[in-house]
């Protein structure tokens, strides 16, 4: 089952980190079904429950893997909420190989769904990897969203909302683009190439062969476990300005 080749991946990075036992597993996750084409999400929330800020999860195009959890867990330790989507099961038969969680509509759905459930419309962001980003800066839902390594070409760009989209510095072609672009900012990761958080990070292997999220030949993904570390923080910390900020100001 893919959730339990998630929480191997989880176990295995955590050790990898020092040993540090990842906050994610301290809180206990909630396994909740979406309409489609989401299907089954993870949420996980910390103690402010609802009234927490959201970050709402869109995998790469093969679905979810691992790759969310440093984020989930830098997310959390700001005190941020997540919904990862993806999880591969309870869904009807698929018309292909790519995971419609990968998806503007699946963003819509999930961002619906968390309004109903009582999450701050006003403090909710989406986050994608690979597939999944380009799906959330083309979905131009009005929330903050983080792209990461979209691809430069190609890419549509929000007006809504800010935007961040992180690309490694290696496949950063056509990426001078998206400079000056209103609401959007580019982080370029050094000497990073495409999916530096794929599961080939915690064991010795070159790197799974992902397919290109613009839609080109298949990618070699160059994993990288102290770059996904730095990417983890860097987004919570861009999530926590954007959103966190934002709630403490509209309370006041």
């Amino acid at each position: 089952m893919r959730c339990a080749a998630i929480w191997a991946v989880c176990v295995l990075l955590s050790l990898l980190s020092g040993g540090r036992v990842p906050l994610a597993a301290e809180h206990p996750a909630q396994l909740v079904q979406l309409p489609e084409p989401v299907g089954l999400g993870r949420l996980l929330t910390p103690p402010e429950g609802p009234q927490a800020a959201l970050v709402i999860v869109l995998p790469d195009a093969l679905g979810e893997d691992g790759r969310s959890e440093a984020y989930v867990d830098s997310l959390l330790a700001r005190g941020i909420a997540t919904l990862v989507l993806g999880l591969g099961e309870d869904l009807e038969a698929r018309p292909s190989s790519v995971d419609p969680a990968a998806s503007p509509q699946a963003a819509a759905v999930a961002l619906a769904w968390a309004e109903e459930a009582g999450f701050d419309a006003a403090a909710t962001g989406l986050l994608g990897f690979g597939l999944g980003g380009r799906a959330i800066l083309a979905a131009d839902r009005g929330v903050p969203g983080v792209a990461l390594y979209p691809g430069c070409s190609r890419l549509l760009l929000p007006t809504r909302a800010p935007a961040l989209v992180v690309q490694g510095e290696e496949q950063a072609q056509d990426c001078a683009a998206l400079v000056g672009h209103p609401g959007v900012t580019l982080r370029e990761l050094r000497g990073a190439g495409h999916a530096w958080d794929a599961p080939g990070a915690i064991w010795p292997s070159p790197g799974p062969v992902l397919p290109d999220p613009d839609g080109g030949a298949p990618l070699r993904a160059r994993a990288d476990l102290d770059v996904t570390l730095a990417a983890a923080e860097a987004v919570a910390d861009w999530f926590a300005a954007v959103l966190v900020t934002a709630q403490q100001s509209a309370a006041r």
